[in-house]
């Protein structure tokens, strides 16, 4: 095979990878194994980069990290300190200034989306009882989380696989001093931005939950089994009212208790209320046959006994997403029912049965005993209107541990410690404490993640070794011909945006890395700010709601609409591309 052959294919393999991630018609792990998979059976990409790959320090370095966050986030109080925070305080600006500083901080040293998902509840609660729309704050808490993982090189995984790729190829990785200053400017002008400008942008947008307490009957219809009926005695199978067409029996009230979800073999008695939901018109074709089923004279939502409806939404780690609902088993897995389904701000209609999981889905369910239990840090849903519990702070121990962290962090930002040992000792120190255990490593691994990781490093690597990256970088040059060293960093910096906004943060990394890398050797420069561009561009994940996980996890739960990102988050994009390109243009001395 001819050099310029496998330059074609490896240049293929991009072109397949950005256009695969732009129409979102396969998951990214998907996309990212399988070319990868092909390029090295094929022999274009050797095993040993893969493999290297594989115990790349960076990408260990974004695993231990989650550990971690999950290890604090089970056992030390986050969420009480920030109650104690926020508490007291009534100014919708003054809870959003705090709010989004407070999580701008700890993401700059802990993964975001854990902390995301740990303050989601507790700001739609805050909200909630105030009267105030959760929409004004969810799309500020997401952001906030991306500023904040800019101030430090481990603060987002991009940050570390930028990194991961420049030890892959033996260059000089960026250090903690490199992203600080730019990082703290960045996040400082850019929560200004919210505070003041992006709070009056957002919508009051009415949330889902509100929507269902205010039309129960348009979601949930009740009926009475007529003591008459053929059905009574009977289990739910054998009354046929199990795989109905287009509804579902969602909760059964018997005088005083709840039976929730309904199990197949639960026996049928006379004066039961049973409640289905899905389409009004088929339980009404339901109810016009003869079998004892009648619309209920009371209505049990107005006698002060509420159903227990809880919002739940589908992560990027969900494994239900691209799963039909009945494909799922929803009812045993989680002990709970779905009622409805919101996409894009709106009620799916037709039988949930049938509908296509995605990412970012906003599920209405309700529950049975176990829920609470499983929901537990799981990652394949994550509650939205149920806070976790606000522990105490107790512990003495802990204070020692955060003591030593905190000594360890000063250590590391000093240089006098490495950062991946670091973090190996720091988790040895919990899992010493009980705090992190075999089961808890069997949960919190994200294999999707782990395999777009590898497989983003290796083929960032295989285009440099190739000398694919150089002869693409050749035909750039052409266009860049003349440029001012100013105008290939703003080529740069806003080719990563666009990327980003459109496929994910690491992809877009692993796309223009090799690009930048060879432009670099071939003119010679300090590649220092080329790389932080780079880096900063591909964080800038501000304008639709698939560019980041986190916009996705507060995509459903804000009602919002992709134009709502794009009318809050395109003067942020601006004010972040003015703020970086300013910085390291006076920085590093950067001719126009």
């Amino acid at each position: 095979m001819t050099e310029t052959t496998v330059h074609y294919i490896l240049l293929g393999a991009l072109l397949a990878i950005t256009v695969s991630l732009f129409i979102q018609r396969f998951k990214p792990t998907l996309v990212f194994g399988w070319i990868t998979m092909l390029l090295v059976v094929s022999g274009i990409v050797p095993v040993e980069v893969l493999l290297s790959s594989v115990s790349n320090k960076s990408i260990l370095t974004i695993f231990l990290l989650i550990f971690i966050t999950s290890a604090l986030r089970k056992h030390f109080n986050l969420l009480g300190l920030i109650d104690g925070l926020f508490r007291s305080i009534k100014s919708p600006r003054a809870f959003l200034a705090g709010m989004t500083s407070s999580v701008a901080l700890l993401s700059s040293v802990v993964n975001n989306t854990p902390i995301v998902a740990l303050m989601i509840p507790y700001v739609y609660n805050w909200s909630k009882k105030r009267n105030l729309s959760p929409s004004k704050f969810l799309m500020p808490l997401s952001f906030a989380a991306t500023l904040g993982g800019t101030i430090t090189v481990i603060g987002t995984s991009t940050n570390l696989v930028l990194n991961g790729l420049l030890e892959a190829n033996d260059l000089q990785p960026l250090a903690f001093s490199d992203f600080l200053y730019p990082g703290l400017l960045v996040t400082g002008f850019g929560l200004l931005y919210l505070v003041i400008v992006g709070y009056k942008l957002l919508s009051n947008r009415k949330d889902v939950l509100e929507d269902f307490t205010h039309n129960r009957r348009e979601y949930i219809v009740e009926t009475v089994l007529l003591p008459q009926s053929n059905k009574v005695g009977k289990t739910i199978t054998e009354a046929g009212l199990r795989n109905l067409d287009g509804i579902f029996l969602v909760e059964i009230y018997r005088g005083n208790k709840l039976i929730s979800p309904v199990t197949p073999t639960e026996s049928l008695q006379a004066n039961d209320l049973l409640y289905f939901a899905g389409e009004v018109d088929r339980i009404v074709e339901l109810l016009k046959d003869d079998n004892g089923l009648e619309i209920a004279k009371r209505d049990k939502f107005e006698m002060g006994d509420a159903l227990d409806v809880v919002e739940v939404l589908l992560p990027i780690t969900s494994d239900l997403a691209g799963k039909k609902v009945r494909e799922t088993n929803f009812r045993e897995r989680f002990d709970a029912a779905i009622v409805a389904i919101h996409r894009d701000g709106r009620r799916l209609g037709g039988k949930i049965g049938d509908v296509e999981l995605e990412f970012g889905d906003l599920l209405l369910i309700t529950t049975g005993n176990r829920f609470k239990n499983i929901i537990v840090g799981n990652k394949h849903l994550y509650t939205v209107s149920v806070m976790e519990r606000i522990a105490t702070n107790g512990k003495r121990e802990k204070k020692w541990i955060m003591g030593a962290a905190l000594l360890g962090l000063s250590a590391v930002f000093a240089g006098y410690l490495d950062l991946f040992m670091f973090l190996l000792m720091f988790l040895g120190v919990l899992a010493s404490f009980g705090m992190f255990t075999a089961q808890d490593l069997r949960k919190d691994i994200n294999s999707d993640l782990l395999i777009i990781l590898i497989t983003a490093v290796t083929l960032g690597t295989s285009l440099i070794h190739t000398g694919t990256a150089a002869w693409i970088s050749n035909g750039l040059t052409g266009l860049l011909n003349g440029a001012s060293p100013f105008t290939i960093l703003t080529s740069v910096f806003l080719l990563t945006v666009v990327l980003t906004s459109f496929v994910t943060n690491v992809a877009s990394v692993a796309i223009v890395f090799p690009i930048v890398a060879a432009l670099i050797a071939q003119n010679g420069v300090d590649g220092t700010p080329y790389f932080l561009a780079l880096a900063y561009g591909a964080s800038a994940s501000f304008l639709t709601p698939v560019s980041y996980q986190t916009n996705l996890m507060v995509y459903g739960p804000g009602g919002y609409k992709s134009s709502d990102f794009l009318r809050v988050g395109a003067p942020l994009t601006l004010i972040y591309i003015i703020t970086i390109l300013t910085y390291l243009t006076l920085r590093y001395n950067i001719h126009a």
